[in-house]
């Protein structure tokens, strides 16, 4: 009988190989073909090889707070809040950890999408415990950006505790006028309407996030990796910009901001895309004189 303290490696049986022995088997298919046959290339130039060896003397890339879950994110978009909420009922009750309320007119609405009214938000959200951990996120957009405020309402409303509360409010005008190639206001007109909401959501006691940095928008048009990266970074940093200039410290201001990234066939150029972000977006907190910490990244299916 097999102890549970017996070491049975599943490659215990195989030949120890190497990478050498690897190019040798290779050579031979290829037939005098030559290897960089096999290197692929993504659409910002970046090279793909055939096989990584395990890294050594390398940092791992900070994540997620040591044992924290993922959350498993399912989308309500139902117009009905009614059907919108038995599905995102069924949805919690059969494994989902949270919900992205997705109301009409937001970024990745494509045409469905609940009223950002006071009715609907309390219809879609009946017997949903929203204090029992369960994570929010709210999918709005210029014509929808009263959602926020009716979901504060709500919770304020119904004798929640709004700090036990995982919201992440969404608010990005940035990415909306990116979809809608113009915005009918100025930056210096915006500020002050997105910083006094996140202010104000503060004061009730919501821990946010607040901003998203939204690069679904640059992936939808079909930027490249790079591109969206870039304009998620571009976000952030506007964001806790214009999040100090309301008189909230830079220290405070770096948790109310998180990203949303595309999530493609592609598994490990996501995984890649996600890292780097990581890794970027800390350099940008050093540069900021702040002590890194994770960024929260959302990740849609693409």
């Amino acid at each position: 009988m097999t102890s549970v303290t017996d070491d049975l490696p599943l490659a215990a049986d195989f030949p120890k190989a190497t990478v050498e022995d690897w190019r040798k088997l290779v050579d031979g298919v290829l037939k005098g073909a030559p290897f960089e046959k096999l290197v692929g290339k993504t659409y910002d130039g970046l090279k793909i090889d055939p096989l990584y060896p395990r890294a050594r003397g390398v940092a791992p890339v900070v994540g997620r707070a040591a044992a924290a879950p993922w959350q498993i994110m399912q989308r309500v978009d139902h117009p009905d809040a009614v059907a919108a909420n038995a599905q995102a009922l069924q949805d919690l009750e059969n494994g989902a950890t949270g919900l992205a309320l997705v109301f009409a007119g937001a970024n990745g609405a494509h045409g469905f999408g609940l009223e950002p009214t006071a009715d609907a938000v309390a219809k879609v959200l009946k017997d949903i415990h929203l204090d029992a951990g369960i994570g929010i996120e709210l999918e709005i957009g210029p014509q929808s950006r009263m959602a926020a405020i009716h979901v504060a309402e709500y919770v304020k409303s119904n004798g929640l505790d709004p700090a036990a509360c995982n919201i992440r409010f969404g608010l990005d005008p940035l990415a909306a006028g990116a979809a809608w190639g113009h915005s009918p206001y100025s930056w210096e007109e915006i500020v002050p309407a997105v910083t006094g909401a996140i202010k104000g959501l503060a004061a009730l006691g919501f821990k946010g996030p607040f901003a998203s940095a939204d690069g679904r928008v640059i992936h939808d048009a079909g930027g490249s990796e790079v591109q969206e990266l870039a304009f998620v970074l571009a976000c952030g940093v506007a964001y806790l910009r214009a999040i100090e200039s309301a008189g909230v410290p830079l220290e405070t201001a770096q948790g109310m901001v998180y990203a949303r990234l595309s999530a493609d066939a592609d598994q490990f150029l996501t995984m890649a895309k996600s890292r780097a972000l990581r890794l970027l977006w800390a350099r940008i907190e050093t540069a900021c004189g702040l002590a890194p910490k994770p960024l929260f990244i959302a990740a849609d299916t693409a």
